[in-house]
């Protein structure tokens, strides 16, 4: 029997997270919110890892238990053999997350914890390992809810967004997981013409780019929690990861456009591609919304437009989403267009008729991903 599992994942991608473990792995999964459970080995971590496009953390478990109070919640996770996995060498950081009417102090109860690791290492070895919180040995998430509380090792260390790709990251940019998954929720079949015309730093692009070419996702990046613990395999790894490399198709063409009415954010663009290697792959411009139209008989469109929290903001920003719209039904014909909205009431005045909508979370931001085939391009 293998490690239990836990992928985290956007809220809303749970079953494109589901879907993609079964292609990664060929094993079955279980979906759950915020992410996705199974059964796999060391060597399935290091292939979710490395490949998966909208997972968030790959946790491994190593206790699930139920407790009443924080004393009987130290008691019980003193009981775990802890000196078997942290050494009085390692560092380690609790972060926790707490939902429950009985553990109603998330600090408290980080701090039970923390002490039962620390007094079993000290039982077990005359010694006790030291917290660090900015880059610790192993990072240990626990989730409790009611009375049920479970821990896990982060194998992943950083949040699996970070791509490697970005030097610098636009302000109102999409977490690369949340970009994929909508490449992915959409109907884009990785060969034709694929559109982002308002793409900021261009995350949806790239992603859409390096999925159209099989590169995986964190191609340019090496940093994980898993590789600084004893029980690491670098064999194991180094198979993986030249497996997944050698899967990467450059000379494939394919037509990904991004335009965006500053240039500086094209730069931005042009700075991810120099880093992955593939200078020039997408067709970049400078231009206005209105002046946007296709140039294939048929594609994909997704963009995130710009949205308002603040009242004022929204009704400056009516005019862009009903300009949108214009555009997608005078300039887009028998291409599939969807929109990443945050706001209800800005999305109303795109002025399209919506044949999907695929409901998301964006941090707390509850959003929607619309969908908008454009055969005859009519308003309501």
């Amino acid at each position: 029997m293998g490690n239990k599992i836990f992928v985290t994942c956007p809220r809303g991608l749970e079953q494109v997270t589901s879907e993609e473990l079964s292609l990664i792995l060929g094993k079955e999964n279980t979906v759950d919110h915020g992410g996705v459970h199974l059964e796999g080995s060391f060597s399935d971590i290091c292939k979710i890892n490395l490949s998966s496009r909208t997972g968030m953390h790959v946790l491994q478990e190593v206790m699930s238990i139920r407790s009443t109070s924080i004393n009987q919640l130290y008691t019980l996770i003193k009981s775990y053999k802890w000196s078997n996995l942290i050494t009085k060498d390692d560092t380690f950081s609790i972060r926790t997350r707490v939902n429950s009417s009985i553990f109603k102090n998330s600090n408290i109860v980080t701090l039970k914890i923390k002490d039962a690791i620390v007094d079993r290492i000290r039982t077990d070895t005359q010694s006790r390992p030291s917290i660090d919180k900015e880059n610790p040995t192993y990072q240990i998430f626990v989730n409790i809810k009611d009375n049920h509380i479970k821990l896990y090792l982060n194998t992943s260390g950083e949040p699996l967004y970070i791509r490697g790709y970005r030097t610098r990251v636009h302000r109102a940019a999409i977490n690369p997981c949340m970009a994929a998954g909508l490449v992915m929720l959409s109907t884009w079949d990785g060969k034709s013409a694929f559109y982002d015309p308002m793409c900021g730093s261009g995350t949806i692009v790239i992603e859409a780019l390096m999925i159209g070419l099989s590169m995986p996702p964190r191609y340019k990046r090496s940093s994980y929690a898993f590789k600084k613990w004893r029980t690491f395999d670098e064999e194991v790894y180094k198979k993986h990861l030249d497996n997944i490399n050698s899967k990467i198709d450059i000379s494939k063409e394919l037509q990904i456009c991004a335009s965006d009415n500053t240039e500086k954010n094209l730069d931005l663009i042009k700075s991810s591609l120099g880093i992955l290697g593939l200078d020039g792959r997408i067709n970049m411009q400078v231009m206005d919304i209105k002046d946007f139209e296709t140039s294939s008989d048929r594609g994909v469109i997704i963009t995130n437009p710009p949205h308002g929290h603040r009242m004022s903001r929204e009704e400056a920003l009516r005019g862009l989403y009903r300009s949108l719209g214009d555009t997608f039904k005078n300039n887009c014909k028998n291409h599939d267009a969807y929109i990443f909205s945050m706001n209800n009431t800005l999305s109303k005045s795109i002025g399209l008729r919506t044949k999907q909508k695929h409901v998301l979370k964006n941090g707390k931001l509850d959003c929607r991903l619309l969908y908008f085939p454009i055969t005859e391009g009519k308003f309501h």
